[in-house]
């Protein structure tokens, strides 16, 4: 997915909010580590196997393979069936020019005074960082508002673009929504005088904010008032401005690990390390909630889920473990699956607070245990389990801990259970999907897990007994089933006509 204006607004906006950061934060991590300089030409030299490339630019081996996986999904990179890279020959012939490698250059300084839009914006002039004045209102007004002066072919304005303008769209977002200007908008037409008033805001900052995000197609002009868009307002409407305000406010937590990425991929130095038992606390707090505000989308994705496996596994008198619950969503979409399945949810403490307030919602509170604990070394009992859930919790273990984990679960299900995994899993050449490998990324540079491909999934499961294993895809992400020998398994998604009974009221708006 990239930033182009031809995409529709929805795509846009889900890809400005979510991995446009990532996007100009890969390709400058890849110009300072002089990755594009070390790979050969595709067609031209011999590819270069990634330990060759590793030991060449002195990186993590982990580091560098998720840069590579990315660009080679991006189209940037070659990678043959042997896993050995080249740069295309077209991304080649767009860096051979210096004058287009000293404009690359130009934007390198930028990143951190980016972070600083909210405070240029409120001051409407140039904002203090690192011994010097930065004028970031007038930056974005080059970047996106003025001519640009170049000759450069289109494949080099794409790269510019993705390079230089993805992270500060992010940004331009980020401040809108914290500052209090799209719910604003949102509500009526607004001058920038009467916006800068309500929002404690410099209208000269607004109006560069505001020029920006009617390039981005967010806002626009009619008569002096400005107002979200047509399909603007038809995509935040009702809850969904709060959640993407929400959604923007947990993206902006690694804007200062993402320009320091090229640091963490030489030297696995984690700005944000949620190994770090304080750090992780926080965040994941943080990212409780946020999950929390998308309760009814994940419930429906969750009793899919259930659904899909009550086709082969009857799930009445079921016990259930949620590790890594979050929500609590896939817990209680299995508890509602019938009226006797009871569930364990596990996870931090702090977790569990919000965890409690979901399942009273549900209804479903009288069959919940909850279960507080660390993920890293909890024993989570022997042949406990019927039913054992997995979901977006495997991309927090570094590998190494993937078989202790795996060992342990697989000691706590029954001899007919079953392992349920709801992950994000690569396909078989580790190149996608693109959305994927940028999930993978922001896990890797927080000191966290990888992803895996379906095969990989099923090697580290076969070495604790799980040899059966089947990978089903799933909207926004796929589904793994596991078991020993003999249990029977699901082959395919369930249909939405073969689903229980619609969510309740209480469902949609825990």
């Amino acid at each position: 997915m990239t930033s182009s204006p031809r995409a529709p607004l929805a795509q846009s906006l889900h890809f400005w909010a979510r991995n446009a950061s990532n996007e100009s934060a890969l390709l400058q991590a890849s110009l300072r580590l002089g990755l594009f300089d070390a790979l050969p030409v595709e067609g031209s030299d011999t590819p270069k196997p990634l330990d060759v490339l590793t030991q060449a630019l002195a990186v993590s081996t982990r580091g560098l393979r998720a840069l590579l996986e990315m660009l080679t999904s991006m189209g940037f990179v070659h990678m043959d069936d042997a896993r050995r890279f080249a740069l295309s020959a077209q991304t080649a012939g767009i860096l051979r020019s210096e004058p287009f490698q000293q404009r690359l250059s130009a934007e390198l300084p930028w990143w951190e005074p980016h972070g600083l839009l909210d405070t240029a914006v409120k001051q409407g002039g140039p904002v203090a960082h690192a011994g010097r004045d930065w004028d970031v209102l007038g930056h974005l007004q080059a970047l996106f508002l003025d001519a640009p002066a170049t000759t450069d072919s289109p494949e080099a304005e794409d790269f510019f673009d993705r390079f230089a303008r993805s992270a500060p769209r992010h940004q331009v977002l980020v401040t809108a929504g914290r500052m209090g200007v799209l719910e604003q908008l949102a509500s009526a037409p607004r001058t920038v005088e009467a916006l800068g008033t309500l929002t404690q805001t410099s209208p000269q900052g607004l109006r560069v904010l505001l020029d920006v995000l009617a390039r981005m197609e967010l806002v626009r002009e009619d008569g002096g008032a400005w107002s979200l868009t047509p399909p603007a307002r038809q995509l935040l409407d009702g809850k969904a401005l709060a959640y993407l305000v929400r959604s923007l406010t947990v993206s902006a937590r690694y804007w200062e690990a993402l320009g320091r990425l090229e640091e963490t991929v030489r030297h696995e130095r984690f700005i944000l390390d949620l190994k770090n038992p304080e750090v992780s606390q926080s965040f994941y707090a943080d990212n409780s909630n946020q999950l929390t505000a998308v309760f009814a989308s994940h419930f429906q994705l969750s009793r899919r889920a259930a659904t899909t496996l009550a086709q082969t596994r009857p799930l009445d008198g079921a016990q259930v473990l949620d590790i890594g619950t979050g929500s609590g969503v896939w817990g209680s979409a299995f508890a509602r699956a019938t009226p006797t399945t009871h569930v364990t949810y596990f996870d931090q403490a702090v977790v569990l607070e919000q965890v409690q307030r979901n399942v009273q919602a549900l209804k479903v509170s009288d069959r919940a245990r909850l279960w507080p604990g660390n993920l890293f070394t909890h024993d989570f009992g022997e042949a406990d389990f019927d039913v054992i859930i997995l979901p977006q919790v495997l991309n927090v273990l570094l590998p190494d801990m993937l078989p202790g984990l795996f060992a342990r679960v697989a000691k706590a299900l029954r001899p007919g259970g079953v392992l349920l995994i709801a992950e994000y899993v690569l396909n078989e050449r580790r190149d996608g999907p693109l959305d994927h490998l940028y999930f993978g990324l922001r896990r890797f540079m927080t000191n966290e897990g990888d992803l895996l491909s379906a095969s990989e999934y099923a090697q580290l499961l076969s070495a604790v007994g799980l040899t059966q294993s089947v990978c089903i895809p799933l909207p926004t992400q796929e589904l793994i089933f596991a078991a020993r020998p003999g249990v029977t398994l699901p082959s395919q998604l369930a249909s939405t006509e073969s689903e229980a009974r619609p969510a309740s009221t209480e469902a949609r708006g825990a």
